[in-house]
Parts: C-alpha cells; structure tokens; sequence
C-alpha cells in the first residue's frame, strides 16, 4: 500500500509520501523517492505504478522547466497545476494510474496543495 498526501495551512503546505516500492506483498525497494522538485517553490509527490510514475513526473518536471527557460519565468502555480491537470488527462486515457498532489509557494499568492 502507498500513502501520499498534502496538507495545507495558513502560511504553510506539507506533502508527505512513503518510500516503499511495493508490488502485492512484495517489497522491492524501501527508499524510492515519490517526490520531485519541480522549481524552487513547487513540488510534486505521485504514488501508482513505478514506471507510470516516474515516467510521468519526470515529463511533467522536465516540462516545468522547458517552459521556463522558454519564456524566461516560472510558471505559476495555477498554471503548472493547468498544465499537469492537462497531461493527467491525456495520460488516464492510456494505462497510467497514479496519483499526485502539487504544493506550490508564491509570494504573491496563497500556499495551495
């Protein structure tokens, strides 16, 4: 079983994940890092299958990025959430299952999960 989640308070967000790479009662790893830093005031957690998830954070990160040195500025928060919310839906039209919360800081904008 794999456990992710995101709390959000008034002036801070906190997404935890497990670090168990589980298949049935199998355990084949026990320190998988389920969650990746977007830029420096987003992340990302997943939890699902290893390789759809991987895969796709991993695209949703490199993308992050291209769009940064692209335009030169990050993209917000409600635009990479836009942006990933886009991709999931083009993904669950395939085999992917998975799961993720986003966590962003602005210092113009509210801490959003």
């Amino acid at each position: 079983m794999e456990c992710v989640f995101g709390l959000v308070g008034s002036d801070f967000a906190v997404v935890a994940a497990d670090s168990s790479a589980v298949h049935s009662i199998l355990v084949h790893k026990s320190n998988e890092d389920k969650i990746m830093i977007l830029d420096s005031h987003k992340l990302i957690a997943a939890s699902g299958e290893p390789g759809d998830r991987v895969q796709f954070t991993e695209y949703i990160q490199k993308n992050v990025a291209l769009c940064q040195f692209r335009n030169g500025i990050p993209l917000t928060t409600v635009a990479a959430a836009n942006f990933t919310r886009g991709e999931l839906a083009t993904a669950l039209r395939k085999v992917y299952v998975f799961w993720l919360p986003l966590s962003a800081f602005e210092h113009t904008e509210d801490i959003r999960v």
